[in-house]
């Protein structure tokens, strides 16, 4: 019985680990995902953050004025709109981030993506350390035939979100100073209670 405990105390250990190094981006912060008065203003909202495998980006816009489309890196430079990888129209859309390499997003309607509406990141892995994030038409051209969940997005539910598997809760950025002072002191904690078990 004493094993059981154990494991699933570690096993909970494990699970906080990952929530709380995960970070919720809410997409352009207070001016939400909407065809922006500068057409560099998505490129310069993700300058200096760092994504990473777990967070999540959350996309919220009017209905039926807005959508998001996972796109290539092709589409993504010409706004090519025709055949996105994921297509997601009700909101808020949330993406978890789950591979590493770029990412390409854009609004399909109208020219929203022609004059600005467009989103470029690059993810790195969970525990990689942080750095400037390139803004638009950075990064490599993900694979052919790539599928949404090649693409770095989890395909949406009926609503047009994704939900991190097991989450249950968020956490808010910070900025990477903060969240690495707050992961540095959670990580002391989990080794110790680890230690403790075994």
């Amino acid at each position: 019985m004493a094993g059981v405990f154990k494991t699933v105390t570690f096993m909970v250990l494990v699970f906080a680990a990952v929530v709380v190094f995960a970070e919720d981006y809410d997409v352009g912060d207070d001016t939400e995902w909407t065809r922006p008065m500068d057409p560099e203003f998505y490129t310069t909202w993700a300058t200096g953050k760092t994504f990473r495998v777990g967070d999540e980006l959350e996309f919220d816009f009017a209905a039926g004025r807005h959508d998001v489309a996972v796109v290539t890196q092709d589409a993504f430079e010409n706004c090519e709109k025709e055949k996105p990888i994921s297509h997601m129209t009700v909101p808020p859309v949330k993406i978890m981030l789950n591979t590493t390499g770029p990412q390409y997003f854009i609004c399909t309607v109208g020219d929203h993506c022609r004059f600005g509406q467009k989103l470029s990141i690059t993810v790195v892995g969970a525990g990689a350390g942080g750095g400037a994030t390139p803004g638009a038409g950075g990064g490599a051209t993900p694979a052919p035939g790539s599928t949404p969940s090649a693409g770095g997005t989890t395909p949406p539910t009926a609503g047009g979100t994704t939900t991190p598997s097991g989450s249950s809760g968020t956490t808010t950025p910070a900025g990477n100073a903060a969240s690495s002072l707050g992961g540095a002191t959670f990580l002391v904690a989990f080794v110790s209670a680890v230690v403790a078990l075994f």
